[in-house]
């Protein structure tokens, strides 16, 4: 098998169907409008999240903490090259979103040292200026 056997004839039926259920429950359970399932790696996803921020609130600058994966990082480096926007890396603990040109800000728990961060503060503080 390799990571596209899922896309093939006789699997994808079922395998949509599961993704389907579940992006549905994970609404359900969050409260979120969409949610999504299907894509191939951490790197993806974390790009394809940042986009997403950058597409719903219009904002041009994104935030990267530097305790990401380095290869992660890379990637949504890439992404955000092409899409013209512009990426912070640095400590998630001193990014500053009271001015409101933050579109999104992607951390990781565990981070790549295996340490675990209390981010709380930084979510609140992150929620509460937009």
């Amino acid at each position: 098998t390799t990571q596209y056997t899922p896309y093939q004839p006789e699997i994808a039926q079922g395998r949509l169907e599961s993704l389907l259920n579940y992006q549905t429950m994970i609404c359900d359970m969050t409260g979120m409008e969409v949610a999504n399932a299907s894509l191939l790696d951490e790197g993806t996803a974390a790009a394809e999240a940042l986009a997403l921020a950058h597409r719903h609130n219009k904002r041009k600058k994104l935030f990267v903490s530097d305790k990401v994966h380095p290869q992660t990082i890379s990637v949504i480096a890439t992404r955000v090259n092409s899409l013209g926007l512009t990426l912070d890396v640095g400590d998630v603990f001193n990014v500053d979103t009271s001015s409101k040109e933050v579109a999104g800000i992607l951390l990781q728990y565990p981070d790549t040292t295996g340490a675990v961060h209390n981010y709380e503060d930084v979510v609140k503080r992150a929620h509460a200026d937009g």
